[in-house]
């Protein structure tokens, strides 16, 4: 956590270190925030009366156990702001209304449209991003903006999509500005794996997080928290492993560029084709992203069901990707392995009871076994997180603010 300074000319900074401290807390006094923060007294009283005519904070009861006067709580006012988050998969759209308590207020998902026109499908997510605001019947003045996960890659400085295998015409898209101009709304774009750890960190309760997060969803990818923070990359664009070699057997996709790539092990394409060879399923059309998502939905339900093809398939899928959560684990040390996305509830009641095992085979360093679980945000942690980046954004401390001229 970051500690503040009592110089006046960085109240700003000041006031975002505050509202942070609360904001991670689930009631914190004064006196925890003076300590914390290395602020002075004065400067605490002054920036928390400031915090609770704003709205973003408000006293709490007391813990009626402690011996003496008790000190009053703060914590975050609920209705103080809101954010809204999209997540951008090719088959399924999601979105989310967070709140400044990190509570979900109001979520939907809907199928992408499969529009090869990006302003078509923008002018939708506008309208499914208003049709939200006003259903949930919450003060717009409020919403400090709108944050998009998309798939990459990505130039989230200047808000283009460059050219998302998976979403045909969608080249050097103004993903930002459209979204912008359409909706009103402040907009940060960015990485649908970036926006899956920073919901999962935001969750976590414990001091200390270092895990790597795989994303399943239309496409795979991976992304990184060493020490609490989220690893973005140089340009932005960490995460790409869907051409990770995990089977030279593995399905060949048209938009995977290498043959026995971890995305040709596990999407649902892959999945389909592997069920309609076997003659499990008619085989859908590849270019629909719905339909091929449907399908799979189908796969897994009949190994659900029972279905021995059905499960050798999933259960094939899951020891190659324990290969490259392997070769992940082996790279980078981590602890700990999450699996999320809007294709991981499909797969978990499979995947789960093998993967831990697959994975510590594929160790090279003697070490304890590395815990591999599902996502503890669920099926919208892409979404969530792309709100929680919005927060921060307008919210958290950030060292730049110190910086003159």
């Amino acid at each position: 956590m970051r500690r503040g300074s009592n110089q006046l000319r960085v109240a700003d900074f000041n006031q975002a270190v505050v509202l942070e401290l609360v904001r991670r807390s689930r009631g914190v006094s004064r006196a925890d925030l003076q300590r914390e923060s290395g602020l002075s007294s004065q400067t605490i009283s002054n920036i928390t009366r400031r915090l609770i005519d704003d709205q973003l904070i408000c006293e709490s009861t007391p813990n009626g156990s402690a011996r003496g006067r008790p000190s009053i709580p703060l914590v975050t006012e609920p209705d103080g702001a809101y954010s809204v988050g999209v997540h951008i998969d090719p088959a399924r759209l999601t979105i989310v209304l967070l709140d400044l308590a990190g509570e979900v207020r109001l979520g939907r998902q809907e199928h992408t449209p499969q529009a090869t026109n990006p302003s078509e499908v923008t002018a939708f997510i506008a309208g499914a991003v208003d049709g939200l605001i006003t259903e949930a019947g919450i003060d717009r003045a409020r919403v400090l903006g709108l944050g998009i996960a998309a798939p990459g890659p990505l130039d989230i400085e200047v808000g283009l999509l460059l050219d998302p295998p998976q979403l045909p015409n969608w080249r050097n898209v103004r993903l930002r500005a459209d979204l912008h101009e359409a909706t009103g709304l402040p907009v940060l774009l960015d990485k649908d794996v970036t926006a899956a750890a920073t919901a999962e960190l935001r969750s976590s309760t414990e001091a200390s997080n270092s895990f790597v997060f795989l994303y399943l969803g239309s496409g795979v990818g991976a992304s990184v928290v060493l020490d609490n923070q989220v690893i973005r990359g140089t340009t932005n664009n960490v995460g790409e492993i869907g051409d990770l070699v995990v089977d030279p057997d593995a399905e060949e996709l048209e938009w995977s560029g290498r043959r026995g790539g971890l995305a040709a092990a596990c999407v649902p394409e892959a999945l389909v084709l592997q069920a309609a060879r076997v003659g499990l399923m008619p085989l859908p059309n590849l270019n629909d992203y719905i339909a091929v998502d449907d399908a799979c939905s189908a796969l897994c339900a009949r190994a659900s069901a029972g279905d021995a093809v059905a499960a050798r398939i999933l259960e094939h899928a899951a020891r190659r990707v324990a290969v490259g959560l392997g070769v992940l684990v082996n790279l980078l040390d981590v602890p700990r392995v999450v699996l999320g996305g809007p294709l991981w509830d499909r797969l978990s009641s499979v995947f789960l009871p093998v993967i831990p095992d697959l994975v510590a085979r594929e160790l090279v360093a003697a070490r304890e076994k590395v815990l591999v679980q599902g996502s503890a945000v669920g099926e919208q942690v892409v979404a969530q997180g792309a709100a929680e980046l919005v927060m921060d954004h307008f919210l958290a401390p950030h060292a730049s603010a110190l910086m003159v001229g």
